[in-house]
């Protein structure tokens, strides 16, 4: 959740518990359940799409640990009823913005969206914009339910589908319409056909920060375990499986892969791979619960490692992360999280660039953050954050354990619903480390982020900034740097099962290279999800990477620049309900004008994953 999210969440006092089908007159329908009182609910189109925005909203415990929900319609519904005219109904989409929930409807671009009131919630109903409009009933919101509904209201003129901005009034045919109250009596008597809540948890590009997306193509010279899965595609599951299962307050998901892998290792003190195999289990728990109006997080997820030739590769990974985000009053919001990670072979955790990938050791890091939201005005607020990290290798390594601080200022700016802009300025910096001082370092950014629905089905983050680093231990031509800095995780959906992320990034990461307090890494990737024939899904993704440093190196007389190429490609299928199974290639080729660091590795993973209560983020 965005910090302006949370912010606006402080004074929300409404929550969306469940989405579901129902049938009102023989129509589809589908029907929100809301407790509390939510604001201002409007409709409007998004070429295909009908988005419903419930403002002053938040979603409820059976969607904690996700902000994006998708869901498709069960073979126990009426087929003849989820494909008839209107609607043609699909696919429902349920997205939690900065003070908003919406829900997204894809329909005809001739199909517009009733929105009626009752004491439960809301009812969505669809219908053509050319045929009769029926009557509506509108009324103040009382204390109780109405008994006797009021007198009907003049039937509005049939409206042409016009994109166009929501127009506050008593009564305005769709697709622009505001309800400000409810409908008595109106929907009572609908049968309710089936009542699924919205399953399929579908974490948006930016799960995690970009630092921690973009390396996930390249296996790195060690092989971190693969994760093409970190941008789901929507899937037919059954009702509730992606909300887990109620332990206390804490809504649990829990899941379990097991992978084969047949893949090249650097395990040796030289950049030379060695062909290993060996099997991981990876177990994965994430559980949320609601404190107040905000809501705490934890997740575990470890890798365990057997039957490898090499002790490094058998080695076991750990994972664990806290968070809480906590509104105080109705102005203010505090957040606060802990991460920890241990392993061997996850050499990214500690260098995201990829210079260190041979010449392995245990490694322990430790990455904290606290800061605030404040707001100062309707849709502008003050946006405050600290962190730390700690990384220290426990066992020799061609890597150096280092201190990162940072702390930020800036202003958060509302451009709509469900879009903020911050603009901050940024402190970081490197204590000198003992070991190594030429990478003590320190920097003053200014950054621009967006974060949210940039256009209509492209949502992500882009965070662009201007960077000056001093480095006043490095060798010549690297005691500083001046330049862009850049992050980018974003995604869009292409078809009603195909999705397509592209990941960026531009930064300085820490150096242990000769006389280097860091390089310069630039990044670009892109991954591809698509179905096939059979319930099959392919998945495939390919970047590059560029990495320049700034000192002489003594091998060559001149900077070393190494240049990555990695790419995977690969099959999943279901087998059983919540049993898939899945396979990839995946393959990295660095190529560097240092002889030593000129390399090719590859690998071949086959996998078996388990949603045993819900599915946890891959």
């Amino acid at each position: 959740m965005s910090l302006l999210a949370a912010l606006v969440l402080a004074v929300a006092s409404a929550r969306v518990e469940s989405v579901s089908l129902t049938t009102l007159d023989s129509r589809l329908a589908v029907r929100v359940l809301v407790s509390g009182r939510p604001g201002m609910v409007a409709v409007h189109r998004e070429g295909d799409v009908a988005r419903v925005s419930i403002m002053d909203t938040d979603l409820g415990l059976r969607f904690a640990g996700g902000r994006r929900f998708s869901w498709t319609p069960s073979d126990g519904f009426d087929p003849a009823l989820l494909g008839a005219t209107p609607a043609k109904l699909d696919r429902l989409e349920i997205v939690a913005g900065a003070s908003e929930v919406s829900v997204l409807l894809r329909v005809p671009p001739e199909v517009s969206v009733d929105v009626r009131r009752d004491p439960h919630g809301l009812l969505l109903v669809f219908r053509t914009a050319s045929a009769q409009a029926e009557p509506e009933r509108v009324a103040r919101a009382a204390p109780e339910p109405v008994v006797s509904p009021p007198a009907p209201a003049p039937a509005p003129a049939p409206a042409p589908v016009v994109p166009a901005p929501v127009v506050p009034a008593p009564v305005v045919p769709a697709p622009a319409s505001v309800v400000p109250a409810p409908v008595p009596a109106r929907v009572a008597p609908a049968p309710v056909v089936t009542a699924p809540v919205v399953a399929e948890a579908v974490p948006a590009a930016t799960t995690g920060s970009v630092s921690e997306l973009y390396p996930r193509l390249f296996p790195t010279g060690a092989h971190e375990a693969p994760r093409e899965e970190s941008v789901p595609l929507p899937e037919v599951i059954e009702p509730g499986q992606d909300a887990g299962v109620a332990v206390g307050p804490f809504r649990v998901r829990v899941s379990v892969d097991a992978r084969y892998v047949d893949a090249d290792t650097f395990v040796e003190s030289t950049a030379v791979p060695t062909k290993d195999r060996y099997l991981e289990v990876l177990p994965r728990v994430a559980a949320a619960a609601p404190v107040g109006e905000g809501r705490f997080t934890l997740d575990y997820a470890p890798v365990f490692r057997a039957f490898a030739t090499y002790d490094d590769v058998n080695s076991n990974s750990q994972a664990l992360g806290a968070r809480i985000d906590l509104p105080v009053g109705s102005r203010v919001t505090l957040r606060a999280g802990e991460r920890f990670r241990s392993g061997v072979l996850d050499t990214r955790v500690v260098d995201p660039g990829g210079e260190y990938f041979f010449g392995l050791g245990r490694f322990r890091r430790n990455d904290a953050d606290a800061g605030a939201s404040i707001m100062v005005g309707p849709r502008l607020s003050v946006e405050l954050g600290g962190a730390r990290g700690t990384v220290r290798f426990q066992e020799k390594s061609d890597f150096l354990s280092y201190d990162t601080r940072s702390a930020s200022a800036g202003f958060g700016y509302e451009v709509t619903p469900s879009l903020q802009a911050v603009a901050s300025y940024v402190y970081d910096a490197v204590p000198r480390p003992g070991e190594r001082p030429q990478a003590e370092a320190t920097a003053h950014s200014g950054r621009l982020t967006l974060t949210g629905d940039i256009l209509p089905l492209l949502s992500g983050e882009v965070s662009v900034g201007y960077r000056s680093q001093d480095s006043p231990n490095a060798g010549p031509g690297g005691t500083s740097y001046s330049g862009l800095t850049m992050s980018a995780a974003l995604s869009r959906q292409i078809g009603r099962d195909s999705l397509l992320a592209v990941y960026a990034s531009r930064s300085t990461p820490v150096s242990a290279y000769e006389e280097n307090a860091f390089y310069v890494s630039t990044g670009l990737q892109g991954t591809l999800q698509v179905p096939l024939p059979a319930r099959l899904q392919l998945r495939g993704g390919l970047g590059y990477q560029w990495n320049d440093y700034r000192t002489v190196a003594s091998a060559i007389g001149k900077p070393r620049e190494d240049r990555i190429l990695g790419w995977y490609v690969g099959l999943r299928c279901p087998v059983w309900s919540k049993l898939y199974l899945s396979g990839a290639y995946r393959s990295e080729d660095r190529r560097s004008n240092v002889d030593t660091f000129d390399t090719n590795a590859d690998g071949f993973y086959l996998q078996l994953e388990w949603n045993i209560f819900g599915t946890p983020p891959r």
